[in-house]
């Protein structure tokens, strides 16, 4: 045996995986929420381990700032201000070709979740913000999806696995903070072989989950602090009074809809909901731009140009990012004066 067969070699000698094992991790379907940077390091194990098919899912592109923890991306994707979902998707393709990888340039709310979300085996969270992970959390205990939680900032993360007819997310949290209440990575800062070690932990997790080896997964959570060395389990269990997993009472579903503006959590960024029910034509779009705007570029996925100090990049889905303000009014201004479309 030799070349590609040996692949999976040293991965389906392991007792807990065999043949067997490493042939359902071709069958599953796997979604990795968030392609930041512990949605890179899970993507890229999943990739490594064989994973069938990965669909990425991320709203956001390339910058400077992230090359220092997401591994996927190299220094081009931040000078070209690729997709993050996209250029994830190349690097991946370069490191196996046999599996099938589905990149997707959007924002991920409850208006368009199951169209996303459906037939996944097990979903990944490498979501930002909490909103998001309670989204999910709502979304997979009502489809009875597998769904494996993760979180970092500073130098200690947390991961875990929310599994159907067991407790969920909102047992152990039944809210998610405020903002401002946790630090994030914009204000804090993270360490990246943190997310390494939050990541591996997390697609343990689900490779568990997928080969069958369910009584292996921790009840619960899983703490780590990679700097102090510390490490503890939080135990979880059933809340009865749960309003999610008990009560059936989905309430992060229920705000279907546009998804409002918002400065994204890297910071100088505020992205603007769509303003089109349909694909928007990127390319006529680049046409009309052309004589009023400054270093225009188009992609299959996105839109790029400059006006000012600011830079818009317009995605097909109709979102808008403009970067290097956090202010809304003058995101809706430069979108509706060089676009010609309120947003």
């Amino acid at each position: 045996m030799s070349g590609r067969q040996d692949r999976y070699l040293r991965q389906s000698g392991l007792s807990r995986i065999g043949d067997s094992g490493q042939n359902a991790l071709a069958s599953a379907s796997v979604a990795v929420v968030g392609v930041g940077a512990l949605g890179c390091a899970e993507a890229e194990l999943l990739t490594r381990a064989g994973v069938g098919k990965i669909f990425l899912l991320d709203r956001d592109i390339v910058e400077w700032s992230n090359l220092q923890r997401q591994c996927l991306f190299s220094e081009s994707d931040a000078e070209l201000a690729l997709s993050k979902a996209h250029a994830a998707a190349h690097r991946l393709r370069q490191i196996n070709s046999q599996i099938e990888l589905i990149p997707q340039a959007i924002d991920l709310h409850a208006g368009n979740i199951q169209d996303h979300l459906n037939g996944i085996t097990v979903v990944m969270d490498g979501s930002d913000n909490f909103a998001v992970r309670y989204l999910l959390n709502d979304w997979c205990v009502r489809e009875s999806i597998p769904l494996i939680y993760a979180g970092a900032v500073d130098t200690y993360g947390m991961t875990g696995a929310v599994l159907p007819g067991e407790a969920c997310l909102r047992c152990t949290w039944l809210t998610p903070p405020q903002p401002g209440e946790a630090p994030t990575c914009r204000t804090a800062g993270v360490l990246g072989s943190t997310i390494s070690l939050i990541a591996a932990t997390a697609v343990t997790e689900a490779i568990k989950l997928i080969v069958g080896d369910k009584d292996s997964i921790f009840p619960g959570y899983r703490y780590f602090d990679s700097w102090e060395n510390e490490a503890r389990g939080v135990h979880s269990k059933i809340d009865p009074d749960c309003p999610c997993c008990q009560k059936r009472d989905f309430q992060y579903l229920k705000q279907a809809g546009s998804p409002v503006a918002q400065t994204l959590c890297g910071g100088g960024t505020v992205q603007l909901p769509s303003f089109s029910t349909s694909p928007l034509d990127l390319q006529a779009i680049s046409k009309t731009l052309k004589a009023k705007v400054e270093n225009l570029s188009l992609t299959p996925q996105l839109l790029r140009f400059e006006s000012g100090d600011l830079e818009i990049f317009c995605f097909a889905d109709g979102r808008t990012l403009v970067r290097g303000t956090e202010d809304l009014g003058r995101a809706r201004s430069i979108v509706a004066r060089t676009l010609g479309l309120s947003a």
